[in-house]
C-alpha cells in the first residue's frame, strides 16, 4: 500500500483552525492540542507540523498569544483570537 499524500500547508491550517473551534464550542475552557484535533491526518504532516501550524496562526493573529503555545515532542496548543473566529464566520459566508 502506498503512503497516503501529504495535506497542502494551507488545506492543514484550514482544517485546524476549524477543529480548533470545534473543540473550543465543546469545553470553552480548554487549551486544544493540535496533535490531538490532527490525529486522524497524523500520517500526512511532517514531524515538526504543529510547531510550524502555531507559528503561522500566531502570524495571522488567529490564535489567542496569552494561553497559545508549544509543547516538548511537537506539540502546540492554542485557542483562536476574536480574529481567528471572525476569519472562520467570513470563510463560511463566502460559501
Amino acid at each position: 500500500m502506498a503512503a497516503p499524500n501529504p495535506l497542502l500547508f494551507d488545506e492543514s491550517i484550514d482544517i485546524l483552525r476549524e477543529r480548533v473551534r470545534a473543540a473550543e464550542v465543546l469545553d470553552d475552557s480548554a487549551i486544544p492540542s493540535f496533535k490531538e484535533l490532527m490525529s486522524d491526518y497524523a500520517d500526512r504532516l511532517p514531524d515538526n507540523w504543529y510547531w510550524e501550524a502555531l507559528e503561522e496562526l500566531q502570524a495571522l493573529g488567529h490564535v489567542n498569544e496569552n494561553v497559545s503555545h508549544k509543547e516538548n515532542g511537537g506539540n502546540a496548543c492554542a485557542r483562536l483570537s476574536a480574529d481567528g473566529r471572525a476569519y472562520l464566520r467570513s470563510q463560511a459566508d463566502n460559501l
